[in-house]
């Protein structure tokens, strides 16, 4: 090979390894399982400004503050990791601020947005087609969680010629939304002042449900999900205006039935009037002669009976269903006091320490 073939070799090898060496050490920016990522920077000791003056990840557009962290040397590279997990359909900024070089911005999207409908009511409480005039909840149960301060706009109630009732003939409390804390249960309440026999709402506009008048309960398919998807339908229920009810609930009244000695068959206890649903599934025990008695409990018949099913057989002997006396019916009235002559600061589910007990025995 002539010499100066070999100069120039020499010399494209020299330019190559040289590119090379330079792209070994320019640093990059990867987003890898929820973790961004700076490989190649050679920064293994914090700066006095801390990891952020360097690093630095933005969540959204605009003119956001930067994402809180946690910064860590892991195998060679500078990672962060988001204190919060990434959201679907955000795109994420980085900034990386080596000295001496320019900054280098890289963007990285999440994981696309989910759009397929997954919510739907499940079912809504009391169950039954006919509620008393002074109803004073209704619980409606969702498959998903729910996006929240929006149920005024997805619920309507219907009068008996399909009317939307607006304005004073509204029925429910609209600034006041309950949630459980997985937002799968929503408890509406109908506007006290108008339930509570005396006032002024009462007197003028009347009940919200009216004795013998049909409505139907509307929620719409549109109503969106934690995720901001609609759900998969809307839901309707029908029912009528019955008379109210205005006795507070008298265990003395209930009809216990006891199981057999050596079954698993359930205790069954029947009241007079349908119950509140939530408060039948954590306000009622059972108590046997070995302390209180774990199982499994089932509302049936409308609210009307209590079931429980016990994890092991039954044990001959006395027992005792302790019911927490703040148990109530659907017109709010509970154990020992009417919901006329409550307070509106009770208005809300709330739990009491007194208890009652009836006894039963299992043979």
């Amino acid at each position: 090979m002539e010499p100066c073939c070999k100069r120039r070799l020499a010399a494209i090898a020299v330019i190559l390894l040289m590119g090379m060496t330079a792209a070994a050490q320019s640093p990059s920016i990867q987003f890898e399982g929820g973790v961004f990522k700076v490989i190649g920077s050679k920064l293994l000791a914090e700066p006095s400004a801390g990891w952020a003056s360097v690093f630095s990840v933005y969540a959204g557009a605009g003119d956001v503050p930067s994402m809180l962290g946690t910064y860590r040397v892991e195998q060679g590279a500078l990672t962060f990791h988001p204190g919060f997990p990434i959201a679907a359909g955000v795109r994420y900024r980085v900034v990386l601020r080596l000295p001496g070089t320019s900054a280098i911005e890289k963007f990285f999207d999440g994981p696309p947005k989910e759009t397929t409908p997954q919510a739907k009511v499940e079912q809504i409480y009391p169950s039954g087609d006919v509620l008393p005039s002074n109803q004073l909840r209704l619980y409606i149960y969702f498959s998903s969680p729910m996006s929240r301060g929006v149920a005024a706009q997805y619920i309507h109630v219907l009068d008996e010629n399909g009317k939307v009732l607006q304005g004073p003939e509204s029925v429910f409390l609209r600034s006041q939304e309950l949630w459980d804390p997985a937002f799968r249960r929503l408890t509406m309440t109908f506007d006290p002042g108008r339930i509570k026999r005396g006032l002024t709402s009462n007197q003028t506009i009347g009940p919200p449900i009216m004795e013998g008048k049909r409505y139907t309960l509307v929620i719409d398919r549109e109503w969106p999900d934690a995720r901001g998807v609609p759900m998969v339908e809307g839901f309707r229920k029908s029912f009528r205006g019955g008379p109210a009810l205005r006795n507070p609930p008298d265990p003395k009244q209930w009809r216990i039935t006891a199981p057999k000695a050596g079954t698993f068959d359930p205790l069954v206890v029947v009241f007079p009037n349908p119950m509140n649903y939530p408060l039948l599934q954590r306000m009622v025990l059972v108590s046997g002669p070995g302390g209180n008695v774990a199982g499994l409990i089932n509302v049936a018949r409308a609210e009307t009976e209590w079931q429980f099913t016990p994890k092991g057989s039954w044990v001959a002997g006395d027992y005792r269903l302790i019911v927490n006396v703040g148990i109530e019916d659907l017109a709010g009235n509970h154990i020992g006091q009417p919901f006329d002559i409550d307070t509106f600061e009770r208005v809300t589910e709330h739990i009491s320490t007194e208890t009652v007990s009836l006894s039963f025995r299992v043979r």
